[in-house]
């Protein structure tokens, strides 16, 4: 009895002193854990930032014009038609913008179920069919999602060469007698998946008419400068005016930068475009082995 209590005493103390590492561990962790969920949100809120910070300082140059007396022009109904103006250009553009980056959020999801669905097919083939490595086959397309997530991140990586990799095991279907529609089947989402990357590429790299994000930027300041040095009654009335209008055009004109380009390196910024669905897909063609390991 003395050797089984004096175990059960060792045992519970290893207990103890192990919830108490969790705990400590716990503790240790929670500060990380909270300095992470603040920069998540000064990722999310950094646009509202931004156009915050530059809408104080046009106040702040209203307000000193102002008290200086540099409010050379009255207001009229002048004004009205070129804020206006102004916004139609803006909306416009953010429009258009917005079309380019929800077709970029499409693209990974297509993506990623042609992956699966060719080495499902694959595999159905194999079984009929074992001409070809099968294995062969799944390390390739895992090395496709590998290649297109760090060429939407990084373009110089370029994601084409992991595609065409898959060329030479059509080849030894076609030497084995697998039925030519399975093959032209395959062959055609080899094409898609292209297809996307290339649509992905140019989207990264070519803006949406320059010469009208080039307006829009001009026409904003312009207005923004048309307002400083307009004499609006009442005073606070107009500061609160000023002030919403700069908000508003500004964070548009940040907002259409950003989303131009969907993806970002990774962190960079809470707007871009998620490739989780990519990475669910290198999970599912990823090695059983290491998969068991993990």
């Amino acid at each position: 009895m003395d050797c089984r209590s004096r175990h059960y005493r060792i045992a519970r103390q290893d207990n103890c002193s192990s919830r108490q590492i969790r705990y400590n561990k716990e503790i240790m962790n929670r500060p990380i854990k909270q300095i992470k969920q603040i920069k998540q949100q000064g990722k999310l809120l950094r646009i509202f930032w931004q156009a915050l910070a530059v809408a104080t300082v046009v106040v702040s140059v209203k307000f000193v014009l102002h008290r200086l007396g540099w409010e050379p022009i009255e207001q009229s109904s002048l004004h009205n038609s070129v804020i206006s103006s102004v916004t139609f250009v803006i909306g416009f553009l953010l429009s258009a913008t917005i079309a380019d980056y929800k077709e970029s959020e499409r693209i990974p999801a297509e993506f990623a179920a042609l992956l699966e669905d060719m080495y499902d097919d694959a595999a159905a083939i194999h079984q009929s069919y074992p001409v070809f490595d099968l294995d062969g086959f799944r390390r390739q397309l895992h090395a496709v999602a590998q290649g297109f997530s760090s060429d939407v991140r990084h373009s110089a990586y370029d994601a084409r060469q992991d595609i065409r990799g898959l060329t030479p095991y059509f080849a030894t279907m076609e030497q084995g007698n697998v039925p030519p529609n399975f093959i032209v089947k395959l062959k055609q989402q080899q094409t898609v998946l292209l297809r996307h990357r290339h649509r992905v590429d140019y989207i990264q790299r070519i803006r949406f008419i320059p010469s009208a994000s080039i307006l829009a930027r001009s026409i904003v300041v312009a207005l923004l400068g048309l307002l400083l040095i307009t004499n609006i009654d009442p005073f606070v009335a107009s500061l609160t005016v000023v002030g919403l209008i700069s908000f508003v055009l500004v964070y548009m004109i940040i907002l259409i930068h950003v989303i131009s380009t969907p993806f970002h390196k990774a962190g960079k910024t809470r707007d871009d475009v998620s490739l989780f669905l990519i990475h669910d897909a290198e999970e599912y063609l990823s090695d059983p082995s290491d998969a068991a390991s993990k």
